[in-house]
Parts: structure tokens; sequence; C-alpha cells
């Protein structure tokens, strides 16, 4: 059997994430682009390419031309061999692809379609999604939730699914969480550093945490809230910042770091040497797949305090309980918190905070005040981290695959 793996470009997003550690792990024939886009990185594994046109082309537009794509993954396979997808374009291209050459398609759902796709984007890709997937050959599911997504709002067989759980490499977390700050930088943390990473997009909800800082720092004067990331939102959440009376720092702000408490420090190459200097990791998403950032959070050996959002945030810190459960007061776990979840999807960047967010800060400020637990809590986190090493996580891909252990 000849292996090839598919992704629609390779950034930095969780889905490309874990497709560029299955290459490294699985060796596969090929590792393929649908288009050639990517951001350069030293240790990004070899990719083709099945178009080179640029990122200015609309998502929509490359969605509606999936048989063009198709055509060209056809022409690379034979009956014999599987390809595995991961997004949902490069999902419609590989069972497009299959109907032509008879190769086993293999798809990857790593998000909730429901709440990831509305308006007009909902419009194409929701009845895509009914229509095709149930065409491939086989269906991984990152999480639990997301699957209960495809079940509830897709019209899908559950038997049909299968949970593999994203990696996480955890020797290479720890290496780089070991590297030093910059002064800039390690200045910053020289106070209590409340952490978080991921894009600046609506579902994140950092919007919420904004408010929850405001409403902590009341009695914690000396704390720090840091975000890792750039996106859309970002001009909105620091406009937030001053309304709430916060000092925001990012580049070209012309402030000084010190008279500064919230800090935009941007997408970085290594941000694990960031978030393993914090003093606990803050996750208030509204909805999830199976978060990367959490993972590489816990590996760092951070407290997580997260939204129980669907999916993903109760299934890794809570992973004892039924999935479908929610957080109606805090719930502690061994590595943290999961908290009641935020249920407004659009962006509410008005400084007027709420009692779910002033129960956030109250959460927040008892742990930080009790080293014991932060310790605690951070050594369970290393702990939990290792169940989603790659290595544990690679004996259920093969046997997905039907890949023998070499």
């Amino acid at each position: 059997m000849s292996l090839k793996i598919l992704v629609n470009s390779l950034f930095n997003g969780g889905a490309e994430i874990q497709a560029a550690l299955l290459v490294k792990a699985l060796k596969p024939e090929a590792f393929l682009l649908l288009d050639h886009e990517y951001s350069p990185r030293p240790d990004a594994p070899p990719f083709s390419s099945l178009f080179r046109h640029g990122a200015s082309l609309p998502g929509s537009i490359k969605t509606l031309l999936s048989p063009l794509y198709a055509s060209r993954l056809a022409a690379l396979t034979t009956p014999g061999d599987t390809v595995l997808s991961f997004m949902q374009r490069s999902n419609f291209v590989n069972i497009l692809a299959a109907r032509k050459s008879g190769h086993r398609a293999v798809i990857c759902e790593v998000t909730q379609p429901s709440r990831e796709f509305t308006g007009l984007r909902g419009t194409l890709m929701k009845p895509l999604i009914k229509k095709l997937y149930p065409l491939a050959d086989s269906v991984i599911s990152n999480s639990k939730g997301n699957a209960r997504d495809l079940t509830d709002n897709f019209g899908f067989s559950a038997e049909r699914i299968k949970v593999i759980y994203n990696s996480c490499d955890t020797q290479a977390v720890a290496a780089q969480a070991a590297e030093p700050l910059d002064s800039l930088y390690a200045a910053i943390f020289k106070r209590p550093v409340i952490i978080t990473s991921g894009r600046l997009t609506a579902a994140k909800g950092h919007w919420h945490l904004l408010r929850i800082f405001a409403e902590l720092i009341k009695s914690n004067p000396g704390c720090a809230l840091v975000f890792l990331g750039e996106g859309e939102l970002k001009e909105r959440l620091i406009e937030l910042c001053a309304a709430l009376g916060l000092k925001a720092y990012f580049s070209g702000s012309g402030l000084n770091p010190d008279a500064c408490n919230v800090f935009f420090l941007g997408f970085q190459k290594n941000p694990h040497k960031f978030i393993s200097k914090a003093r606990l990791f803050a996750f208030p998403s509204l909805w999830e797949g199976l978060p990367n950032a959490m993972l590489e959070a816990l590996a760092c050996g951070l407290p997580v305090i997260a939204s129980d959002c669907r999916s993903g945030p109760r299934e890794i810190l809570a992973p004892g309980t039924d999935f479908r459960t929610e957080a109606k007061a805090p719930e502690e776990t061994a590595c943290g918190f999961l908290m009641p979840p935020f249920t407004v999807d659009a962006p509410d960047c008005t400084p007027a905070i709420s009692g779910l967010e002033k129960l956030w800060a109250n959460t927040i400020t008892g742990l930080l005040n009790n080293t014991g637990r932060l310790d605690t809590c951070g050594a369970s986190s290393r702990k939990r981290a290792e169940e989603f090493s790659v290595k544990a996580k690679i004996v259920e891909w093969r046997e997905a695959l039907g890949i023998k252990a070499s």
C-alpha cells in the first residue's frame, strides 16, 4: 500500500500541524498540498502542490474548483493507494478523486462544521459535507464532540466514525520550552503571567478574556496577560483594552512595556518558550475541535483554565467524564479547571463585565494565589500531555490506515 497525505496548505493551523506530524511519523510516499501556500519553516517536511496559484484566490472559488483539484490528485494515485486528508476542501478533493482513481479515501474532520461554517460559507460547505462525506472509505474525527457534530447535524452514522485524538510532539515542545526569552520579553514574565495562544478570531472568545483580566487585576494589579497569535480581531481587542482601562503593548504601539499589562506578541516561531514561563494558560474558546494549543500548554507544564465548550477541552482535561456534560460551575480537574462556557458567538467588544466573566476572574485568582495547587496542576499537565504524544497516537493511526509497524 502506498500512503499519501493531503492538506490545503502548510501554515500554522491545527490541522496543518497534525498533518506535518503524521508525515514525519508515517513517512508517506507523498505529502501533498492543494495550493502552493505555506510559511517557510526549517522543520517542515518536503511537499508537492497540486496547484501553484496564490492565496489571493477566494476560498469559495477554490471549493467550487474541487473537481479540477480532484483530477490532479487522481492522476497521482492508483487503486492500491490510500490518501489521508485533513480539512474540508482536501476531504472533498480526496473523495472526488477516489471516484476516478479507485484509491482509498480516508478523511479527517478536525472541527465542528455546524459552528465553523455560517452565512454564505455555510450555504456552500454544509451541503457538500452532507453529500460527499458519506462517500469516503473511512472517516476519522479528532474528538468525540466533532464526531457528534457529524452525526447530529449531518446525518452521519456514528458507527462509521473513528475517533483519534490529536498528537503532540511532547519532546519537541519540552526542548523549545527550555529556550530563554529575549530581555524585552523576559521582563514581562517577571510578573505573574496569564497566557493564551491562537488566532485572534471569533471562535477563540478573546474579548471575554480581556474583561476577565480587567476584573482580575482589581485584586491582582501586578499580573500581566499575554496573547500569542495574529488575527482579524486584533484591532478590536486593542480598542477594548482602552475601553477597559488596560494598557496594551503591541508592535508599533510606542509604549513602554513596563507601563503595560496586556501584551499582543503576535505570531512566534517558538511559542513554547513563552508559554512555559507563564503561571497559567487561559482558554475562553466558544467552540473547538481538539485544541493543539491546549495540548502544548499541558506539555509545557502549565495549569489550564478552559471553557467547557464543544468540543475538546472536556475530553482533554476531564477524560473520565461524559464528553456531553457541560460545566455549570467551576469544575476542578487534575490539570486546572473547566469553566461554564460562553454562549454568544459574535464578537462582543464592549466593556461591560458579565457575572460569568467575574466567576472566571475569581477562579483564576484563587488558582494564582495557591502555589501548591499550581505546582500540582503543572505536574499533572505534563503527565496528561504524554497521553497525546506522537508515540502514543501513531499506533492508532497505523491501525486505522492498515499500516504495519516497521
